[in-house]
């Protein structure tokens, strides 16, 4: 009985004191080495379009949290050595989701968009 309180007891502290240190102090500026210290080493590294940089950290399934409650990562961008962006996604949406913040610096169009290339006709 005393075996079946104590484990009991152990997953609820590991539910509690993850779910407690799952808020992380990042602000919008901050270099790449200071949110590390913070966040250790990502998962996935990814470079986009723009000089944006991608740090994936993907929940770890070791931990017993992360198996009971379906968690997303965290998904961190860098532009020009500073933090501009973090968000949570899950794992399988970084590639995604790193291209789309990326495309907030992209040029516009030189000129609008009038050919749509409908029924296979060509456009000039």
């Amino acid at each position: 009985m005393r075996r079946i309180v104590f484990l009991i007891s152990a997953l609820i502290f590991s539910a509690l004191s993850a779910l407690a240190n799952d808020r992380r102090e990042l602000e919008l500026g901050m270099t790449r080495q200071e949110v590390e210290g913070i966040t250790g080493q990502a998962d996935v590294v990814r470079l986009e379009r723009n000089g944006v940089q991608c740090f994936g950290y993907e929940p770890h399934p070791e931990r017993l949290p992360n198996i009971l409650f379906v968690r997303e990562g965290a998904l961190i961008a860098f532009r020009a050595g500073r933090l501009v962006e973090e968000i949570e996604v899950y794992p399988y949406n970084i590639d995604i989701q790193c291209s789309q913040i990326a495309s907030k610096w992209d040029m516009p169009p030189s000129r609008p968009v009038t050919c749509l290339r409908k029924f296979w006709i060509h456009c000039p």
